[in-house]
């Protein structure tokens, strides 16, 4: 059995927050987050007319100076698009509330698996989706990121 292969993408792999203002450095830095990766696997799904992918995201999550609290709420997804013309054919969104120990200012975390039942039979296999991970980007996060290039 052939499992689509998950991936991250590039362009929404770190978020990062700064408190409101016009001043963004690392006097106001809240918080910067990353995808570090993407655990799990898949199995043969109800009479192998599917396949059922389970995953998990991996987070590194730093608090900054400007931060204020203990919680960090990561908004990410997960896409599934078709490998043949990279259509979106599901799209999963999700927030993970990550929480920092007294005076702990770098932390690791996982997210809680997430599963996806995929149909294959004649004309589909495992291998014609993919499966992306990402944070949910506001356009302004985006641009941030695209300005700063990759990390």
């Amino acid at each position: 059995m052939a499992c689509p292969r998950p991936g991250i993408l590039g362009e929404g792999a770190d978020l990062t927050r700064y408190r409101p203002g016009a001043v963004r450095d690392l006097t106001t830095l809240e918080w910067d987050a990353r995808l570090a990766g993407i655990s799990g696997g898949c199995n043969p799904g109800n009479k192998n007319r599917s396949i059922d992918v389970t995953l998990s995201a991996n987070f590194t999550v730093e608090r900054g100076a400007g931060t204020e609290g203990r919680v960090v709420d990561l908004p990410w997804f997960v896409a599934v698009v078709d490998a043949r013309d990279e259509r979106i054919l599901a799209r999963h969104s999700f927030v993970d509330r990550i929480l920092f120990a007294r005076n702990e200012t770098r932390t690791n975390a996982e997210s809680a698996p997430v599963s996806l039942t995929l149909p294959v039979g004649e004309g589909r296999r495992g291998t014609d989706y993919r499966v992306y991970v990402s944070f949910d980007l506001t356009p302004e996060d985006l641009a941030l990121n695209r300005r700063r290039g990759p990390r």
